[in-house]
């Protein structure tokens, strides 16, 4: 026999939310005759609804075959108020009239459905009503009650399981240590045997019977309640989601809409629009009397002359613009083909048409921007909040429905010993919004990932790209709602994200952290996921962003910004790489706490990168004098790289020529591409420059090279760097920046003054003049990075001790 145990209709008229009770909108709508044909019409056996502290539902269908009547009680611990709700089953009017009375005092409430031998059970145990809900409570409930609800089909799955999970695995041993500290015994033989029963939590009457309570054969009420107490009852449906809570949420708000404006002739539009996007339809799509209606409702009331407001007329261009055409509906087609839940289409629906207008602000944004409008750019960007604002009930979902983790693996440590295994920092995802780009940022990624991936871990790399072509990791790449290019930094495209549709994912997929590589679009929504989710986070200080927008705006304000910026993001980390003791100590002086740091991991492909791979004839290929010593830069070619200090170095190295090297060749070679590529050829002409490398071609070209160059001071870290060591190439380098720390000054390479030309000079001309200085310095620097290894990187950083905290 089948029943669902917990479920609301519009008797449950207080809303929990105080936003919501401020508005009026009720807790539900539904309406109990609706709700029990749809739980017939879904198998259930015996119907029943568990209003708040109210039965008038049940009275309503009391006269309908196999109702009885419920409800769920409101009760609290008398010392702190804490709040706890019990559903109560098969019950009279009487005895709900007394329990108004018992409820007030959880211990005599628990007294009372004793004495009165009433079926019930501790709703949604697990979940904090009033966020008083302690440890102390919940063992408490451990000694009060025996029966709990161990699947609410409107929570978060995770929620019911951590409570099964636990409250499964108490032991005797255990109830009499509770029992000693709380001062009073078990109401119940067996207290540490828990029984369990199921029910929708149903608010919004769309997903009645989506978990309920099954008990072997009876033929009565009686029967099934009898079998409830004593314990033969299994759980059966779903766990709740946000898209559902949202869904429910949504149709509440359909009804509240259509009641507060009931009997104007926009109302029928309006519902007519709300019906067709909770069906997962097109909610734009109407006939041309619908629209005709609307337009002169508009006229009649003089509301349509509201669209010629400055802010509005904008919001309306754009929304006009967007969808009005047939290739956008096409496209929304195509979204939502193949999706049969309607809580699923509506949700790809909402965000498809807010993704588009709020991309149509955002460039419009970018471009008054940059053409130094500040006063458009703003009143560009303020339009998204309206715009935004249909997502609000999902975005709430989110944040409602996520597991207060830290408090549900507190809970599980007292009660079992041990850390609940469903809460285990498992299962990671790494958001960038670099995979595909030619730089250190982009190959740590793969390379760490790779090297985790292969110790056992489960990391997915999460991004938003119009193409991937990577291969060999696990991807999640996010189809982009449009791109755009920074100010001052053309060539640098970022995606604007699908935002929501990335938190869904996050949520489905039941990642436990979120490691965070760039504070960009893709880091951002990362960030907000974590926020919503309750999830906890790890970033990565790759890039020293600051530096990168000092050089390229020569700006101090826009310098401070960043940092301003970079700051606030870092912060809200739970955890903080960075790549050198030099970063750490930087973040802790800017106000990051230093237990909150770790030295990030990295390895080397010490077989790819060997000196072995020398060849001489490799940059006589590229153009260069045989027999010539090679100076070599590889990375990205702009000029936040510093590349004006190798140009003005090459100039001073032809001026310096001595009698005793004029016979020695020096060359000047390029590796990689970039923005300044053109220009720094015409500035070298006489210079190598290959564009990108990768493999054996790049290890040749480093192996094949006599002196490596890399002045910059913007770089956290260089993994070129590293290379150049491996492959017994000696370095030069500037003293601002992560690459110092990887050079021992006078053993394998020099550290110079940052920007400091002639200091960069001198120790270029000291080891390209010096063969024997040159042979000694590559030898040395070949042995000391022989022990980096990705796979020991990998280990490491999958088993790093996490905040203590979290």
């Amino acid at each position: 026999m089948k029943a669902d145990l917990h479920l609301h209709s519009r008797h449950s008229a207080r809303a929990p939310e105080w936003l919501f009770r401020r508005v009026g909108l009720p807790d539900s709508y539904s309406e109990p005759h609706a709700l029990y044909d749809t739980l017939r019409a879904r198998g259930m056996d015996f119907v029943t609804l568990t209003d708040h502290n109210r039965i008038e539902g049940c009275l309503e269908i009391a006269d309908r075959p196999g109702v009885f009547l419920s409800e769920q009680v409101s009760t609290r611990f008398p010392d702190d108020r804490c709040e706890v709700h019990v559903l109560v089953w098969g019950l009279t009017e009487a005895q709900h009239r007394a329990l108004q009375t018992a409820r007030k005092n959880i211990f005599d409430l628990q007294k009372y459905l004793a004495a009165e031998q009433l079926t019930h059970a501790v709703a949604h145990p697990f979940y904090r009503v009033d966020d008083r809900l302690s440890l102390g409570h919940v063992e408490k409930l451990v000694l009060l009650f025996q029966h709990f609800e161990g699947l609410n089909g409107h929570r978060d799955a995770l929620l019911s399981a951590v409570a099964r999970a636990v409250l499964g695995r108490l032991t005797p041993e255990k109830i009499d240590e509770l029992a000693n500290r709380h001062g009073f015994a078990p109401t119940h033989a067996e207290p540490w045997r828990k029984i369990f029963t199921a029910g929708s939590d149903d608010h919004g009457g769309m997903f009645p019977a989506a978990a309920f309570t099954e008990t072997p054969d009876g033929k009565t009420v009686a029967d099934f309640l009898a079998a409830i107490r004593a314990g033969h009852c299994t759980l059966r449906g779903t766990g709740g989601t946000p898209l559902a809570l949202s869904h429910s949420l949504y149709n509440n708000l359909r009804q509240f809409i259509g009641g507060k404006f009931a009997g104007a002739k926009s109302s029928s539009f309006v519902g007519k629009a709300f019906s067709r996007f909770m069906e997962g339809e097109d909610p734009t799509e109407f006939s041309w009397t619908d629209k005709l209606a609307f337009v002169a409702e508009g006229i009649a009331s003089g509301k349509i002359f509201e669209l010629a407001k400055p802010a509005n007329a904008s919001l309306w261009k754009q929304f006009a613009g967007t969808f009005t055409g047939g290739a956008m509906k096409k496209r929304l087609a195509r979204e939502t083909e193949g999706i049969t839940e309607p809580e699923r289409r509506a949700f790809v629906t909402a965000n498809f048409f807010v993704n588009q207008l709020a991309f149509r602000f955002f460039t419009t944004f970018i471009k008054q921007l940059s053409e130094g409008n500040i006063i458009e750019a703003i009143r560009e960007i303020s339009v998204l909040l309206p715009v935004l604002a249909p997502l609000a009930p999902y975005f709430y979902a989110f944040r409602s429905q996520a597991p207060d983790r830290l408090w549900l693996a507190g809970v599980g440590q007292a009660l079992t010993g041990e850390r609940p295994a469903l809460l285990e920092n498992r299962k990671r995802a790494w958001f960038t919004d670099t995979l595909e780009d030619v730089n250190g940022v982009a190959n740590t990624i793969r390379k760490l990932t790779a090297a985790c991936i292969a110790e056992g871990g489960d990391l997915t790399v999460v991004t938003s790209r119009s193409t991937i072509t990577i291969t060999g990791i696990p991807i999640k790449n996010f189809a982009p709602v449009g791109e755009f290019e920074l100010p001052e930094y053309e060539l640098q495209k970022l995606s604007f994200p699908p935002i929501l549709q990335m938190i869904d994912y996050i949520q489905r997929e039941g990642f436990t952290e979120l490691i965070i590589s760039t504070p960009g679009p893709i880091g951002l929504t990362a960030l907000l996921a974590a926020k919503l989710l309750g999830l906890r986070t790890s970033g990565i200080y790759h890039t020293d962003f600051p530096q990168y927008v000092r050089i390229l705006t020569d700006d101090n304000f826009l310098e401070t910004l960043t940092w301003n910026y970079m700051k606030w993001f870092y912060e809200q980390l739970d955890l903080l790489y960075v790549n050198s003791e030099g970063y750490r100590r930087a973040w802790v002086d800017r106000g990051i706490a230093a237990e909150k740091i770790r030295i990030l991991p990295r390895g080397l492909d010490t077989a790819l990168f060997h000196p072995s791979r020398r060849d001489p004839a490799f940059w006589t290929k590229h153009g260069l004098a045989p027999g010539a010593t090679v100076l070599l830069y590889v990375g990205r070619v702009s000029k936040e790289k510093d590349l004006d200090v190798i140009v003005s170095a090459w100039r001073r190295l032809a001026g310096n020529q001595k009698p005793e090297t004029k016979n020695q060749k020096l060359a000047l070679a390029f590796v990689g591409d970039g923005p300044f590529q053109k220009e720094l050829r015409q500035l070298l002409p006489d210079a190598a420059f290959t564009g990108y490398l990768a493999g054996l071609d790049l290890a040749r070209a480093f192996a094949s090279a006599d002196v490596f160059l890399f002045p910059s001071t913007t770089d956290t870290f260089g993994n070129v760097i590293l290379e150049a060591l491996a492959s017994g190439v000696p370095c030069v380098v500037s003293d601002q920046g992560g690459p110092k720390d990887l050079i021992a000054h006078g053993t394998t390479g020099f550290i110079t003054r940052a920007l400091d030309v002639a200091d960069f000079t001198a120790a270029v001309e000291k080891i390209a003049h010096d063969p024997a200085l040159r042979q000694a310095l590559g030898d040395t620097a070949h042995r000391t990075v022989q022990d980096r290894d990705w796979a020991e990187a990998g280990r490491e950083f999958w088993a790093m001790p996490r905040n203590s905290s979290l």
